[in-house]
């Protein structure tokens, strides 16, 4: 799975911040805390939520003094093993949803993003306070995974599942680039002992090495960027700096093969086989016309004005 890239989720929560505050908002405020008092009632309220919103976590109630008064009903998936604290009678006032719940004057908070205790991932809470039927203050929590809302948002729930599969692809076509890339350095390097140990010193056995050696070079690369790009990183496909950064190193894996095979042409040509100087000089224009065509689309597509 590709790692979290935590950079990623605070600037989208920051872009989209008022409409995830409404939409938590209206979540918790549709539940009636004083009906929600058994643990069995939050499990089932807990299982009903995640249903709709697959971002609902954990659900729990603290009193006035930020003690937890309940036990914390968990949403499917979430393993007990992750959570690794107290829950019945644990003290929660230091936390940052007790606090910004206690000195707003709304019945309802919803906090910035923080790392949960639980789940260890960054996570947003609802805060809905209360009346119980003792007549003390309580406050109604609810945590919500910040990465599966954002992606509830994008509407990104059934790629993020295949998306695995993508990973695996991609990455065999990687690790078999790379493994085609060391086989030509291997060529290449077994071709330059046999020239040392025969005594051997041609132009042709010179420039065949440097061609097997700048080959690998460009697929190495190549399957370098596949791996980084599409298995190692974590690569937002609704954002466009994604897609530029992509092609471009894919540009400029290209633009550098093209242009290493161009020169190697031409000095072949210079050592006396001329048949090869036409081929070497398109193939330089070649590479400058990609080269210009990628300045022109990061150009194009950059956010600067």
């Amino acid at each position: 799975m590709t790692p979290l890239n935590y950079l990623y989720l605070l600037g989208k929560y920051e872009e989209y911040r008022p409409q995830i505050d409404r939409l938590l908002e209206s979540i918790v405020t549709t539940l009636a805390p004083n009906r929600v008092v058994t643990s069995e009632d939050m499990t089932a309220v807990v299982k009903k939520l995640h249903t709709s919103y697959p971002f609902v976590e954990l659900m729990f109630c603290l009193d006035d003094k930020g003690t937890q008064i309940s036990n914390s009903a968990a949403a499917p998936g979430i393993a007990d093993s992750k959570r690794r604290e107290a829950a019945l009678g644990s003290d929660r006032s230091n936390r940052t949803y007790y606090r910004d719940a206690r000195e707003n004057a709304a019945a309802t908070t919803v906090t910035s993003p923080y790392l949960s205790s639980a789940t260890h991932q960054l996570a947003i809470s609802a805060v809905q306070r209360f009346i119980n039927a003792s007549n003390q203050t309580c406050y109604l929590v609810i945590n919500f995974n910040l990465e599966k809302l954002i992606t509830f948002l994008n509407g990104d729930s059934l790629r993020r599942r295949v998306h695995p599969l993508f990973q695996v692809v991609y990455g065999v076509i990687g690790v078999m680039l790379v493994a085609v890339a060391i086989f030509l350095l291997v060529t290449a390097g077994a071709q330059l002992v046999q020239v040392i140990y025969q005594h051997t010193n041609t132009a042709t056995q010179a420039f065949g090495m440097v061609i097997l050696i700048t080959l690998g070079l460009a697929i190495f690369d190549l399957g370098k960027t596949i791996l980084e790009e599409e298995v190692l990183m974590h690569k937002d496909v609704h954002n466009q700096d994604s897609s530029r950064r992509t092609i471009s190193r894919f540009m400029s894996a290209i633009v550098i093969a093209v242009s290493i095979e161009s020169l190697l042409l031409m000095f072949k040509s210079l050592l006396g086989d001329a048949t090869h100087l036409n081929s070497a000089v398109l193939m330089l224009f070649a590479a400058v016309a990609l080269l210009v065509g990628l300045g022109a689309y990061l150009r194009l597509t950059s956010d600067k004005k």
